[in-house]
């Protein structure tokens, strides 16, 4: 079978915990915290933390199950918006393991190319939503090269989601496979490549079409100093050889380089429940409208839809949306002038 895009990296368990808020509110230490915080922020630091004391017994309100993994969000994501959609990964034969092919199943996302490892388990993470935001703990129980590319790679783009160590060997790979079949590839760098810098992507750097990056990622991949312009930060990237240069910033919407012109589209409208899965979602419907050669602010303005619906319920898979839905909502919604801006 041939697919219009393949994702290549982790499939796992989401398991979502809801602290009882009053024994997450402390004040140990909460003067240091803020000072330690920068004021740039524009809050009080101590908000960007939750206090607990060592050995203490916190009361969980609710706890959601659910699947995960940058790889598998995307891919669901593009199969919820109508295209053909695989996925390389890795579990355990364990119920994790089951439950995650088959949600990705009923998502309508192959799960031939997923290995199934024996004796071991599948890759979680443990979330603590609070105040619409979160903070993940997550087991890795896979690495780079325990994702294996088919021997016959059919298909129009690749998606490489964030890797761990060891990650060159398996970005050689897809060079190979990328420069034999005039494939396009997608990339949304993880902490250990932007660690490693831009140079780490070897030959993989100048084929990307797309690389997908939040404003703290893509600040510290450009290597520019201080607190630079989002511009400059695209730039610098842009040079180093990705076609386009995406970077979502939260509230503030998410921008575009495609080394002519610089777009942004600020967030669109809604009641953040819990963050997770925002990234990967408006990487889904951007990439959507790439595949269908849409123009950037219509790409970027799919994402931030698709984002949007995406926070308002728990879960990085449950809020994605259909492409009708997206093109509506782009079209019914009357786009401020402040949020929405082209130079």
């Amino acid at each position: 079978m041939t697919y219009d895009i393949i994702t290549i990296g982790d499939a796992m368990r989401d398991i979502f915990i809801f602290p009882a808020v009053e024994e997450m509110e402390k004040p140990a230490s909460a003067e240091k915290i803020k000072s330690d915080e920068k004021p740039s922020l524009g809050e009080a630091g101590f908000e960007k933390y939750l206090v607990f004391g060592l050995g203490d017994k916190i009361t969980i309100s609710d706890v959601e199950f659910s699947i995960g993994g940058t790889a598998a969000n995307v891919a669901a994501g593009l199969a919820k918006l109508g295209f053909k959609t695989a996925i390389i990964s890795a579990v355990g034969s364990d119920n994790a393991g089951q439950d995650v092919r088959e949600k990705l199943a009923t998502n309508k996302v192959s799960t031939s190319f997923i290995k199934v490892y024996h004796n071991k388990k599948t890759s979680f993470s443990v979330i603590v939503s609070y105040k619409g935001e979160r903070t993940i703990f997550v087991y890795h129980a896979y690495e780079p090269q325990n994702f294996h590319l088919p021997d016959n790679l059919n298909s129009q783009w690749l998606y490489l989601g964030p890797m761990a160590k060891g990650f060159e060997s398996l970005f050689n790979q897809v060079v190979a496979e990328v420069v034999k079949k005039n494939l396009k590839v997608a990339v949304n760098p993880g902490a250990i490549q932007i660690d490693a810098g831009l140079h780490s992507f070897g030959g993989l750097l100048r084929l990307i079409s797309v690389i997908f990056l939040n404003r703290e990622e893509a600040q510290k991949l450009s290597g520019l100093p201080g607190v630079s312009n989002i511009k400059d930060v695209a730039k610098v990237i842009h040079f180093q050889g990705p076609e386009i240069v995406c970077i979502t910033d939260g509230k503030e919407g998410a921008y575009a380089y495609n080394g002519i012109d610089f777009y942004r589209v600020g967030a669109y409208p809604a009641h953040r429940l819990d963050s997770t899965g925002a990234g990967d979602s408006f990487a889904s419907a951007f990439l959507a409208g790439i595949i269908e050669e849409q123009s950037l602010p219509t790409c970027l303005k799919w994402g931030v839809i698709n984002s949007a619906s995406v926070i308002e319920k728990i879960g990085a898979q449950e809020g994605l949306l259909s492409k009708g839905v997206i093109k509506r909502r782009a079209k019914e919604y009357r786009w401020p002038a402040d949020t929405l801006r082209f130079s």
